[in-house]
């Protein structure tokens, strides 16, 4: 029998779009079903949830979440009918940092890291910095540190769109290829640790959500920026860890 991963988004569009992408070049598998749903709001309202009930369970919160939505996609539906959630082998939950949002909170963030930490268990929480745009935030495939401020994000599509330094073959993310996923997990895993052990090189360890998220409190949130990095890259190498660059190099 086939187990499930569950991928949990943020959005409705953009990261489940994103995501059959990804399946269609990276995460197809015979032995497991990806699985996609959208939770339908930022990470600070998913806190709100979470903090209800400790002994909470992942799967059981997401199907009352989604017994409450009106109109059910094909995706919603296809979560509701686990015949066994015990066939779920891992959970990945894809949120953006958002911290211009009205109900922000650092602190409420690092609970959510602390309670999201094991894809077997309750998920892993892959956090966007400043958001799922950041995919997008690229000048060519070389190992770079990006940082953008955190002063004016509601304008950060906009600017990402408008930037003529940006390269427009990663703003489609539906025409990603196997090369383009290649490139942006590279620079992203980079960035990444660039960020928590200063080298801008392929890790050749996981790097932890919560090292992260320290890491730019300690070095870019202070100073009213963040570095950027996209949650996709790490939820791959988290998921196949350093076979991933085998994966690339096939």
């Amino acid at each position: 029998m086939s187990s499930y991963v569950l991928c949990i988004f943020e959005g409705q569009k953009a990261e489940p779009n994103i995501t059959d992408n990804l399946c269609h070049h990276l995460l197809d598998e015979d032995t497991k079903t990806i699985l996609k749903v959208s939770f339908g709001c930022n990470i600070y309202k998913l806190y709100q949830e979470v903090v209800k009930d400790e002994y909470f369970d992942t799967y059981e919160l997401l199907v009352e979440q989604l017994s409450n939505r009106p109109n059910l996609s094909e995706n919603d539906k296809a979560v509701l009918e686990i015949d066994d959630p015990d066939n779920i082998s891992d959970i990945y939950l894809f949120f953006d940092y958002d911290c211009h949002c009205s109900n922000a909170d650092d602190e409420k963030l690092q609970v959510m890291l602390d309670t999201f930490n094991d894809p077997q268990e309750r998920g892993l929480m892959c956090i966007s910095y400043p958001m799922v745009e950041a995919i997008r935030h690229q000048k060519d495939s070389t190992f770079s540190e990006e940082l953008h401020s955190t002063k004016n994000l509601t304008n950060y599509k906009k600017w990402i769109n408008q930037n003529q330094d940006l390269d427009k073959s990663y703003h489609n993310w539906g025409a990603y290829t196997f090369d383009t996923w290649r490139s942006i997990t590279h620079c992203h895993l980079a960035r990444s640790n660039y960020l928590v052990n200063d080298s801008l090189t392929l890790p050749v360890l996981q790097i932890e959500q919560d090292s992260i998220f320290e890491k730019q409190l300690e070095k870019h949130i202070s100073n009213n920026e963040v570095a950027v990095i996209s949650a996709f890259p790490l939820m791959l190498f988290d998921y196949y860890g350093n076979e991933l660059y085998q994966l690339f190099d096939r």
